[in-house]
């Protein structure tokens, strides 16, 4: 467990630092590697959620089977994960509504980004993926930095007993 975490964790500080240009940490290297695969987001049809079996337990996926997570900095309910943490943490489109599959007992709604753009909450949660989780069903995002929690069908925040031992002081929380 603890190997994946320090992988996950250079994941997440290779994608921070290319998002971020390397600017504020004095690199002006051009030949530095890319970005880590950034996940986007699609409008093209209505946002699907279902419920998927992972090693966490049941939680919330959207139509390609990702997890999706919940941001502890987004209590007050809108989305506060901008600029170089949406490269990291893309949101879940509610630009063209929702569809709610079987055995998720959650409701949703719609919360407006400062882009303008729609994006599907639960609860008071907005929601995300994980550009780390490559495959359906990954759950490389739980408990990161203490504060991105996968979301149960119920829509509350998993926080499993793991997830406490991910560093919170890192800086790469947002």
């Amino acid at each position: 467990m603890r190997s994946r975490t320090i992988a996950v964790l250079g994941l997440a500080g290779a994608a921070f630092l290319a998002a971020c240009g390397g600017g504020s940490y004095g690199s002006n290297n051009k030949s530095a590697a890319p970005a880590a695969p950034v996940a986007t987001h699609t409008t093209a049809a209505a946002t699907a959620v279902n419920v998927r079996h992972t090693q966490l337990g049941d939680v919330l996926v959207n139509g390609d089977g990702r997890t999706l997570y919940a941001f502890t900095d987004d209590a007050a309910g809108t989305s506060t994960c901008n600029g170089a943490c949406a490269a990291l943490w893309p949101h879940v489109s509610a630009d063209n509504g929702w569809k709610r599959g079987a055995n998720v007992t959650t409701t949703f709604r719609a919360t407006m980004r400062n882009d303008g753009s729609k994006q599907l909450a639960t609860s008071k949660w907005p929601l995300y993926v994980y550009s780390g989780d490559q495959a359906a069903g990954d759950v490389n995002g739980e408990g990161l930095f203490g504060k991105w929690f996968a979301v149960r069908p119920d829509g509350t925040m998993l926080k499993t007993a793991t997830s406490a031992t991910t560093p919170a002081s890192s800086g790469m929380g947002y």
